[in-house]
C-alpha cells in the first residue's frame, strides 16, 4: 500500500487549485477525494494514505494549541494558510477507522459582489447604517463568500469600525477604509454571545455574526441592531420565510411577539442562496431576496409569515425575487438546462409549469 509519503498537503492543495475544487476529503486508508462543482470526484494518481501517515500529516499542520484542543474535543474547526496559495478551512475529525478531515479551500483574493455575479441590490444593502442582513443557505452555499464580498464593498467605500466574530475566521479583510476587527471562537474569544458583549464596547459601525446559532445571540444581534449598528449574519435556512420563521422559533411563545416586533423594526433584507452547477462548468449563486418594505414589515408584525412569498413575488421594484424566480432567469439565460431547474426548484412542480410553458411559446 502507498503510504502517502511521496506528495506533500501543499502539492495535493495545488492540485485541488488546478481543478478548481471547493473542498479536499481525507481518509484513512483511500486517496484523497475532491468536491468539484458540488460533486465528489475522485482525482487519479493521488496516493493512499494509511492510518499513521494521515493521523502524522493531519496533526503536523496544527499549533499546539489546536491539537490540544482536538485531542481534548475529538474534533476541530479552524482556518490555516498555505503560503500565498488560499486560505483553507478544515474540520478535524474521528471516525470508527482514525482521522479523517474536510478542507474548505477559501480563496485569498477578496470577492465582489458583480464578480460572484450576485444582484447589484445586495450590494446597495451594504449602504444601511443600522439594521439586519442575513444571508442564509444549507451548509456549503456560499455564504461565508457573499457575506466577505459585502464586507469588502463596505471596507472599500466607508471609513468605518467593521467588527466580525466568525466560527473559524475564513477570508482575512486587510484594512482600506475601514478598520478591521476579525475574532475567531475557540482561539480568541470563547463563544459569539461572549465576542458580540465585547463588540458593543469597542465602537463598531458594522457587526459581522458568522452564524446566530441561538436565541441569546440572536437577542443581542436583534438589540445591536435597534441600537444603530449594521448586523450581518446567517442561518442554516432555505428561504426568507422559513429564515422568519427560524428566528422566531428559536423563543418561547411567551417572548415570540416581543421578538417579532424588534425583528419587523430592524430587519432590513433576507438573501437565502442556493450554489447551482453551470453548464459550462462550475457554479453559480442564485438567491431569494426579501426587502423589508413596509408591507413585509406590516406582514411580520402581524405574524402573517405565509404572505411573505407572494410579497417576494411582486416585489421587484424593490429588488426582491424569489428563488424559483432566479432559478428560472438562470435557465432562460441558457447557464443552466432545464433537469438543473427542477433539481433545484423550491417548487418543483410549479417550476415544471413554467418550464412547459416556455417551451411551447
Amino acid at each position: 500500500m502507498d503510504t502517502g509519503m511521496r506528495i506533500s498537503l501543499d502539492e495535493i492543495l495545488d492540485l485541488a487549485l488546478e481543478y478548481k475544487a471547493s473542498d479536499i476529503h481525507f481518509k484513512a486508508n483511500m486517496p484523497p477525494v475532491f468536491r468539484i462543482d458540488g460533486l465528489i470526484r475522485s482525482v487519479p494518481h493521488l496516493p493512499i494514505f494509511d492510518v499513521e501517515t494521515l493521523r502524522t500529516m493531519l496533526m503536523g499542520i496544527l499549533t499546539p494549541r489546536q491539537q490540544q484542543l482536538f485531542e481534548e474535543n475529538l474534533e476541530l474547526d479552524a482556518a490555516l494558510m498555505f503560503s500565498d496559495k488560499a486560505r483553507v478551512r478544515i474540520n478535524l475529525y474521528l471516525d470508527t477507522e482514525s482521522i479523517g478531515c474536510a478542507m474548505r479551500i477559501v480563496p485569498i483574493d477578496m470577492p465582489s459582489v458583480s464578480e460572484l455575479g450576485l444582484p447589484p441590490v445586495i450590494e446597495d444593502l451594504t449602504t444601511n447604517r443600522a439594521g439586519l442582513i442575513l444571508v442564509t443557505g444549507v451548509t456549503g452555499s456560499g455564504k461565508s463568500t457573499t457575506l466577505a464580498a459585502m464586507v469588502n464593498a463596505i471596507n472599500m467605500r466607508d471609513p468605518l469600525h467593521i467588527y466580525t466574530m466568525e466560527d473559524p475566521v475564513e477570508f482575512v479583510h486587510a484594512p482600506k477604509r475601514c478598520i478591521i476587527t476579525q475574532r475567531e471562537v475557540g482561539f480568541t474569544t470563547k463563544s459569539f454571545s461572549n465576542a458580540l458583549r465585547g463588540a458593543l464596547r469597542a465602537d463598531p459601525n458594522i457587526l459581522l455574526i458568522g452564524e446566530m446559532r441561538d436565541a441569546e445571540t440572536i437577542s443581542m444581534a436583534l438589540r445591536a441592531a435597534e441600537t444603530g449598528h449594521l448586523v450581518l449574519s446567517t442561518l442554516h435556512t432555505m428561504s426568507a420565510p422559513k429564515t422568519i420563521q427560524r428566528i422566531l422559533g428559536a423563543f418561547k411563545p411567551d417572548v415570540q411577539d416581543a421578538i417579532r416586533i424588534q425583528l419587523a423594526n430592524t430587519l432590513r433584507a433576507v438573501i437565502a442562496q442556493q450554489l447551482i452547477p453551470l453548464l459550462s462548468g462550475g457554479r453559480l449563486a442564485v438567491n431569494e431576496i426579501l426587502i423589508n418594505t413596509p408591507t413585509v414589515q406590516e406582514a411580520i408584525l402581524r405574524g402573517d409569515i405565509d404572505s411573505l412569498l407572494e410579497l417576494i413575488k411582486h416585489g421587484a421594484y424593490d429588488g426582491m425575487q424569489t428563488m424559483d424566480g432566479a432559478i428560472y432567469n438562470t435557465y432562460r439565460e441558457g447557464l443552466i438546462d432545464a433537469d438543473t431547474a427542477r433539481a433545484y426548484a423550491q417548487y418543483p412542480g410549479e417550476m415544471e409549469r413554467v418550464l412547459r410553458g416556455a417551451v411551447s411559446r
